[in-house]
């Protein structure tokens, strides 16, 4: 190690702060990323636990092995991404180039620069989850991160890491107040500060514009929150509570599609609400898309974001849904829609040449046999109920056409497979049919109230157009598996589905981890509420309760001045408090105590030791230790530990009888 290198213990502190800062991303990033970081850091650990060389002039080999690896990582970035611009693309960059910096570290000049760049990979994490637990991390990672410019001004070693990070960490905390006062008084914009790249938003999982048979299925496997709903007042049982989502017109044989936007009509379906009114608040979680999700059916449009209806009953947004949205809303969900006539009833008659035989077949069956629509639907859904049907969360693969093979071999199938074989059965026989898409049911969090609608609790149903009733949702899912409507997605749901592997088999645990979890949920909802969601509206609302009058003026001069008396008073505390020595002048403090004698302001070490060796002669080698010791420490170029002049002090007992 060169003179100019930085220390050892201060290159561990960088390499902890940079690996933490990075371990968040490899969960999205290419698998290659991961390795290629974790190798270079590696590589940087065994040259400092044993020796390995590093990339030099005195090591060429090194040099070009560490060369080949950063043209590598460009390539495999530009295969993977097409591009190094955009946040996936520059955060990975940024990732791989600092575990390659971590390996070429030479001088203090690397260290800072290597050191600046954590900090900046920390802020990278906020691009991708603004969460409590990411923000709690990220503290940390800042405070090791501190911890490194602290080592690195510290080469002797006069701090232990304890202290290091404990000063950090004091001072993180002693920003907090500024921090908060400059996060209620700066004032909000609509949007964020910056515009991030498309990609930003690209890897959302929910529904979609298409539903093929496995589609709903795979969304079972993902715990991630939909969307949070609180009401105000009674909530609709659990069968009411329908979601409405996407809505499916066209199918090819293997997936269902909505209509082109541009051809549905932006105006309000004609909806007669009869029943109890339902008044709620809902957060929606991003999904880069337009929906917004409402109970099935809301009666009017919510004042913000901007929004429309569609023909078929969408609530949509006019921009993609690509942060946090809350939005309050009134539903019933009795209702009738649309009953008198529909723009697109040719649409829900359509049907896939050549396609489905046995299928149109048994439709034409039943459509002989019954009178009415009313007596066919009753017919499709006994034979649901009374055949050898079966709900099952893993599906078997369907082969060849699979409606007919759903409906006539396997008859195992997941909510998407009784909805797509019921509207091809009502199609077939002249009832106009539609797949519905969203979400059925939710659980409630009984920490605050809010009811919690996962990914997991995503459906498909149908409706079927009658005359002079309308649109009427029928769900033949309910017809096999009535729980599933009634109870919700977790009576259907293993237990090893909803719960770590290692509580699975145990209830007790479970219970302790569903509790445990509704306690985080809440405190992370509160967090969303609160933190993530301030924005122009709730800034105001929350000055306007301090009696601040919520314009930029009013809270420009507030923040200025409320800064500047919080620094006023931390500059008073720190000027009357009294100045803490620093470590080594403490324990020289210590040596000066014991010795028994009183040192003089002006008496420099060396002549207090020699008035010291006069009181306690016995001990002249004691003395003459620790006095070189300290000098060496306080004044020295050689770096030495600060350990070894405490345990010369605590072994430092005169002997006082023998004094003279």
């Amino acid at each position: 190690m060169t003179p100019n290198s930085p220390p050892t213990h201060a290159l561990i502190w960088l390499i902890l702060g940079i690996s933490l800062g990075a371990l968040p991303h490899f969960s999205y990033q290419p698998i290659w990323v991961a390795l290629i970081f974790i190798v270079m850091i590696g590589w940087r650990c065994m040259n400092i636990w044993r020796g390995w060389p590093l990339p030099s002039k005195q090591h060429r080999a090194m040099k070009w092995l560490h060369l080949s690896i950063a043209i590598l990582s460009t390539v495999l970035l530009i295969t993977s991404y097409g591009t190094l611009i955009g946040r996936d693309a520059g955060v990975a960059l940024l990732t791989v180039m600092l575990g390659l910096k971590i390996v070429e570290l030479r001088n203090y000049r690397d260290y800072y620069l290597s050191c600046f760049l954590g900090y900046f990979l920390v802020v990278t994490n906020f691009f991708y989850s603004q969460s409590m637990s990411t923000a709690l991390l990220m503290f940390v990672v800042v405070a090791i991160m501190t911890t490194c410019l602290i080592s690195l001004n510290d080469p002797k070693r006069l701090l232990s890491d304890r202290s290091r990070f404990k000063l950090a960490s004091q001072m993180l905390l002693q920003a907090i107040p500024v921090m908060l006062l400059l996060f209620v008084f700066f004032p909000r914009v609509a949007g964020p500060l910056w515009g991030l790249p498309q990609d930003a938003y690209g890897a959302k999982t929910g529904l979609s514009n298409s539903m093929p048979l496995d589609n709903i299925s795979q969304l079972i496997q993902s715990d991630e929150i939909a969307f949070r709903v609180k009401f105000k007042g009674d909530l609709p049982k659990k069968s009411a509570q329908y979601w409405r989502g996407p809505v499916l017109w066209h199918t090819d044989g293997t997936t269902w599609t909505a209509l082109p936007h541009a051809k549905l009509a932006a105006d309000t379906p004609r909806i007669k609400a009869v029943g109890t009114e339902y008044h709620y608040t809902t957060t929606l979680e991003p999904h880069n898309d337009h929906w917004l999700f409402a109970l099935d059916f809301p009666q009017q449009l919510p004042v913000s974001p901007n929004s429309h209806f569609t023909q078929d009953g969408q609530l949509r947004s006019n921009r993609p849904i690509k942060q946090r949205q809350q939005y309050q809303l009134n539903s019933h969900a009795q209702f009738t829609f649309n009953s008198q006539t529909d723009l697109y009833l040719s649409d829900a008659l359509q049907l896939p040449e050549q396609q489905h035989p046995r299928t149109k077949k048994l439709a034409q069956q039943w459509l002989a046999e019954t009178q009415t629509p009313r007596e066919l639907i009753q017919r499709a859904l006994t034979h649901f109920n009374q055949q050898e049907f079966f709900y099952t969360l893993t599906p078997p693969i369907l082969t060849g056409d699979g409606i007919d093979n759903f409906l006539f071999e396997s008859r195992r199938g997941f909510c998407q497979h009784y909805a797509a074989s019921f509207t091809i059965l009502m199609r077939a026989a002249g009832i106009p049919t539609r797949v519905v898409t969203g979400y059925q049911g939710g659980e409630i969090n009984p920490i605050d109230g809010f009811l919690v609608v996962r990914q997991r609790d995503a459906h498909a149903w149908t409706e079927v157009w009658l005359a002079n009733e309308g649109w009427i949702r029928i769900d033949p899912t309910a017809a096999v598996a009535n729980e599933r409507i009634e109870e919700g997605m977790n009576t259907i749901m293993p237990l090893s589905m909803r719960s770590p592997l290692f509580i699975a088999n145990s209830e007790k645990l479970a219970n302790l981890w569903q509790s445990l979890r509704n306690n985080w949920e809440a405190l992370d909802n509160r967090w969303n509420q609160w933190i993530i969601s301030y924005g122009p509206k709730l800034q105001q609302e929350f000055l306007s309760k301090l009696g601040i009058s919520p314009n930029w003026q009013s809270m420009v001069i507030w923040m200025i001045s409320s800064v500047s008396i919080l620094l006023l008073i931390i500059s008073g505390f720190l000027f009357y408090q009294r100045q803490r020595q620093d470590p080594l002048a403490r324990l020289y403090q210590t040596f000066c105590k014991r010795s028994g004698i009183e040192r003089l302001p002006s008496e420099g070490p060396l002549d207090f030791a020699a008035r010291i060796k006069l009181q306690h002669p016995q001990n002249h080698a004691e003395i003459d230790h620790i006095t070189a010791l300290y000098i060496n420490l306080r004044y020295g170029k050689q770096a030495m530990e600060i350990i070894d002049l405490q345990r010369a002090i605590k072994q430092f007992q005169p002997n006082k009888t023998g004094s003279t």
